[in-house]
């Protein structure tokens, strides 16, 4: 394995927000300097079960679950020719392209967990699958991943992300800046916009208040989070930068006020045309209220029609 690129673990299943995935995947990595595995995990039938088909009665189910087996099996290679086509067409070398095509072990989640920790930068899934299977629905896997998985980068992909414009989260957090080093060494030669945004809280105090007065508290919140975020801003800067990011394609933004956080954040990406929003794990707060935690658990369940990086 080559440290100096970007290996990435893009786990499919055949359906179409997964064929979706792999085409952002293929338009937010650089070619040449990234390596793609793409992980498919199948569930085994028992071998008990190929037994009944020594059973008259059960002979005729047998040969159905047979013939399902065969089409999937099928249905998953022509996939994966589509998927390494499309990102040949995007100029990746065949040899950064890996297909692996295995059965589950201790169940799918676990199996990529497993994976994960071999080298990779990120595991990618789409949000929604084929089965309604809560188990083998890779929009549930998706969720175990992410939510549970504090030590990866995990990206979640919904619907049919734009791939020019990235917003990340900001405060003033080691996850914080862990999510700029991460999107850093993605975005690395590859030019994206990208914004900065800053994220204050409405404060109780603020309720009931209204007019000048109203005003005038809310500009100087506005002002000191400006300032105290300032630094955060420059360091996020120093680092884009010399990932190749022009300073002209890097802009900030501090939102004061918000009712929550999350919401926020979702409601500049969707007005902004932001395609991708980038956040860290765990923010500057161990109480839950304050949490990057609970922000990027609420965009897990809220950001359905684009791209997430949860960077732990």
């Amino acid at each position: 394995m080559d440290n100096s690129k970007n290996r990435v673990l893009l786990v499919v299943d055949g359906s179409y927000q997964s064929l979706e995935t792999v085409n952002y995947v293929s338009e937010v990595l650089p070619p040449g300097n990234s390596e793609v595995v793409l992980l498919h995990i199948t569930s085994k039938v028992p071998e008990a079960f190929w037994d009944l088909d020594k059973d008259p009665v059960w002979r005729q189910k047998v040969d159905t679950v047979r013939s399902w087996v065969v089409q999937q099996e099928n249905r998953i290679n022509v996939f994966m020719e589509k998927a390494c086509q499309i990102f040949s067409d995007a100029g990746f070398p065949d040899s950064a392209v890996k297909v692996d095509v295995r059965e589950r072990k201790e169940g799918i989640a676990r199996d990529i967990r497993a994976e994960s920790h071999l080298g990779y930068v990120s595991v990618i899934l789409g949000r929604r699958g084929l089965s309604t299977m809560p188990d083998l629905a890779l929009g549930g896997v998706a969720n175990k991943i992410v939510l549970r998985a504090s030590d990866l980068a995990v990206w979640l992909v919904g619907g049919r992300p734009a791939t020019e414009k990235i917003i990340v989260g900001i405060d003033s957090s080691d996850g914080s800046m862990s999510a700029v080093e991460h999107l850093a060494r993605i975005v690395k030669g590859v030019s994206k916009q990208i914004l900065l945004l800053h994220v204050v809280r409405k404060v109780p105090e603020m309720n009931g208040l209204n007019g000048p007065e109203a005003r005038q508290l809310e500009e100087e919140r506005e002002q000191r989070a400006a300032n105290e975020i300032e630094p955060v801003f420059r360091k996020a800067f120093v680092k884009l930068q010399a990932a190749g990011v022009l300073p002209g394609k890097i802009s900030t933004k501090v939102i004061v006020g918000a009712a929550t956080r999350a919401g926020a954040i979702l409601e500049e990406a969707r007005s902004g045309g932001y395609g991708t929003i980038v956040v860290g794990r765990r923010g500057i707060s161990t109480v839950e209220e304050f949490d990057m935690g609970r922000v990027s658990n609420k965009l897990v369940q809220t950001s359905k029609d684009r791209a997430l990086w949860v960077v732990g």
